[in-house]
């Protein structure tokens, strides 16, 4: 029944991404590449900090593809001893521009980190998991060649202890052509 769930969200996803776009009104970088990212912050019972740099490359006006990668250092004072982990790993993603610079977003995080139950099959501390997040945002422009996105993201397979923050949650990040 996962499976199915998972496979019926991302079907979904790209559907909404086929949808054709009703107006394409902003500046190209000459390229079609940029590069950028986010940082992040959180403090109190859970403390995060995270920075995430990626690029993009416009396959389309429209439609980026675009990679990153993520590091964290994540600690939560729920548990009894405090959880505590850095945590890493990469990230795909797709971005389909549906009106001038609002658009659909999914993407796929492989992240490593310490197991909080020391259940990992391969018998050790360190293990890994894939995340899935979709949603949408807008992208605000600073300059000719560079912009401030401003992201809504569900996170479509994770929803226990193991998910790192909260669902939804918002993503401001930046980015610049080159």
């Amino acid at each position: 029944m996962k499976q199915f769930k998972k496979s019926s969200i991302i079907i979904i996803l790209f559907g909404i991404l086929a949808i054709p776009k009703l107006n394409a009104q902003y500046a190209y970088s000459a390229s079609r590449w940029y590069g950028g990212g986010t940082f992040g912050l959180t403090f109190g019972t859970i403390t995060s900090v995270t920075i995430m740099p990626e690029a993009a490359y416009a396959v389309t006006d429209d439609f980026f593809a675009g990679g990153g990668v993520r590091f964290s250092y994540y600690s939560d004072k729920t548990y009894v001893p405090a959880y505590e982990s850095t945590i890493w790993g990469g990230k795909l993603f797709l971005r389909y521009y549906l009106f001038s610079d609002f658009f659909a977003h999914i993407e796929y995080q492989r992240l490593y980190f310490k197991d909080p139950f020391y259940t990992s099959p391969v018998g050790k501390e360190w293990t890994y998991d894939d995340y899935f997040y979709g949603g949408g945002g807008y992208r605000s422009w600073i300059g000719s060649n560079s912009f401030m996105t401003f992201e809504l993201l569900f996170n479509l397979t994770r929803l226990d202890e193991i998910s790192f923050g909260t669902n939804p949650f918002i993503r401001i990040g930046f980015g610049v052509g080159f």
